[in-house]
């Protein structure tokens, strides 16, 4: 056998190699861009207009890869970043990969196993009763928007096991003296047979964005202005801990889906002052025509704190109509209407400035595209 002829046996021995392990493994690009116009009837005693990126849905690009590592084990990947699509600015605190970031294992009968920058239970498994809903609890006070991400954790979910999974998340502190500052722990379970589902969630934040622990689990995504009970409402002190558990589900019913959830929620502020939070979120959505999509819900907040003797109350409608005009794009005409009741002072939609009454309404009208 001549060199030239081993040579080539060699290169396409190779190149045959190379297409085989590029067979076993991949990577996917993929995103969305949401942007539109809101109308608040009263922010700050006066109405206003503004320029929304994210009515849709919060945009993103992201890459998603796997690799096939046999006997139905893989190697997964997410790197997803989010962004303002009206200023360009990435989002999360300008993080490169603040939506998430994580490496990991997956077996088809083990479950999953993965580290990084991740998503706690309580959004996982009640957060999709959340977004059905085409509104925001005030101040997202059970993360059921996702407003709070979790760094240096490490998350397990189950294979369904008898219609049933569960999964549990561990998020590090990162301070060498208390493990317990800047801490996160959480875990969850699932249930889904035919058209039914329902799901149990508990999340618990240690200290979080505490300054002993800068780089621990919950990092300054905590200091968000939109989170408006992260201060105590006696002297403004920082929170000690927080606490979120609620249950949650679907039903549909032809084309037709029923949502409702129930959570609840425990600040414990450093002046020993406490807040407890209580959510009924009850959502319908029906799929009118093949290209759109009606929703409907209707939310109520109630709190109490425990030193000063008050009970603020917030009811919230939300009303949306979506239309598809393909399969990626679509636009959407929401109207959301919130009323302060007992001794809150302010009503205040997601995402919105403070009203200077009891009352708010916004209307938004915005597109989304999906790549």
């Amino acid at each position: 056998m001549n060199k030239w002829m081993t040579g080539t046996m060699v290169v396409g021995g190779l190149l045959a190699a190379q297409g085989a392990a590029q067979a076993q493994s991949s990577v996917q690009v993929y995103g969305l861009l949401s942007a539109g116009i809101g109308y608040v009837s009263d922010e700050g005693n006066g109405s206003r207009t503004h320029a929304l990126s994210g009515t849709n849905q919060n945009p993103r690009i992201g890459f998603r890869g796997q690799e096939d590592l046999g006997n139905g084990t893989k190697a997964i990947f997410v790197l997803e970043n989010g962004f303002n699509v009206m200023t360009g600015a990435a989002s999360q605190s300008g993080r490169l990969f603040g939506r998430q970031s994580y490496v990991g294992l997956s077996s088809n009968d083990k479950g999953t196993l993965t580290l990084g920058r991740q998503y706690e239970a309580v959004k996982d498994l009640l957060g999709p009763v959340v977004i059905a809903s085409n509104g925001v609890h005030i101040g997202d006070n059970d993360n059921g928007y996702n407003n709070l991400r979790v760094q240096n954790a490490v998350k397990y979910v189950s294979p369904n096991i008898s219609n049933v999974s569960f999964t549990g998340l561990y998020g590090v502190s990162e301070n060498p003296q208390d493990s317990n500052r800047n801490r996160v722990y959480s875990m969850g379970a699932g249930y889904k047979v035919d058209a039914f589902s329902w799901a149990v969630a508990y999340t618990k934040m240690d200290h979080p964005n505490s300054p002993d622990a800068p780089n621990g689990a919950i990092g300054n995504d905590y200091g968000s202005p939109l989170l408006i009970f992260n201060k105590s409402a006696v002297s403004g002190a920082g929170v000690n801990d927080q606490a979120i558990a609620g249950t949650g589900g679907f039903y549909n019913v032809g084309k037709t889906k029923f949502g409702a959830l129930y959570t609840n929620v425990r600040y414990h502020y450093l002046d020993q002052s406490n807040l407890t939070l209580q959510n009924v979120d009850l959502n319908v959505n029906h799929k009118l025509t093949e290209a759109l999509n009606l929703g409907a819900s209707y939310f109520f907040t109630t709190g109490k704190y425990d030193v000063i003797n008050k009970t603020p109350k917030w009811h919230q409608v939300n009303f949306q109509a979506d239309y598809f005009l393909s399969k990626r794009t679509d636009v959407a005409i929401t109207w959301s209407y919130q009323k302060a009741a007992g001794d809150a002072t302010f009503a205040r939609v997601f995402g919105f400035g403070a009203s200077g009454g009891k009352t708010q309404s916004v209307l938004i009208v915005g597109m989304r595209h999906y790549f």
